[in-house]
């Protein structure tokens, strides 16, 4: 909980700041000579579209995961929208660990809707973000016995909540790639521990006016 309440504290305190600096450099311009070079597609009213995802292969696992996002830009620099993250992990053939049936035998997905909140620190070419997402898995757990023919499935459904730190790199007028690593804020490690490690993160965003 404390974990929690730092990192909310911290999210506030540099919209806050950034905030009030945006309004202060606005009230002191002069004439377009002077102004904050600020992207025009980070300016309220703009759309944007990202996909970011993240795969791991091991000796004993491998998965993926994708996360489509659409939102739309309620002040400068603020994204505010839906995205929908998709993940899917199997075990590989591998004796000598918890993975010792054959390759499939042990699979997970999960289907994840969720609302999201970005707000981009600095108007510049590069810059951190800070991104809230909550939304509700919907996902399944499930082990195939090779002997008896038996399938066992978990239901891994319930409410979880991510923030993210994260660094946009601009590429032109209209497109940015960026990197981002999650801190699960409410997830069941238990029943959620696929996409609560799915941390580091690298995609590509779209801005539109």
């Amino acid at each position: 909980m404390k974990k929690i309440s730092l990192f909310f504290l911290t999210a506030f305190l540099m919209f806050s700041i950034n905030l009030f600096a945006q309004q202060g450099g606005d009230s002191n311009q002069i004439d377009g000579s002077t102004r904050i070079p600020t992207y025009k597609t980070l300016k309220k009213g703009a759309l944007t579209f990202s996909l970011n995802g993240s795969a791991n292969n091991s000796r004993q696992i491998a998965g993926w995961s994708l996360t489509p996002q659409a939102g739309y830009l309620v002040a400068d620099r603020l994204v505010v929208g839906l995205q929908m993250s998709v993940a899917n992990r199997f075990s590989k053939q591998e004796y000598n660990s918890w993975v010792s049936l054959k390759r499939g035998a042990v699979r997970e997905y999960a289907f994840t809707p969720e609302v999201y909140a970005r707000y981009h620190v600095l108007p510049f070419r590069l810059s951190p973000f800070l991104q809230l997402s909550s939304g509700y898995n919907i996902g399944e757990f499930t082990i195939n016995d090779g002997l008896s023919r038996d399938k066992i499935s978990l239901s891994t459904n319930n409410y979880v909540m991510f923030g993210a730190l994260g660094l946009s790199l601009r590429i032109g007028e209209k497109m940015a790639l960026q990197t981002q690593y999650n801190l699960p804020l409410i997830v069941d490690s238990k029943r959620n521990d696929m996409i609560g490690g799915n941390r580091f993160r690298l995609g590509l965003s779209l801005y539109l006016r």
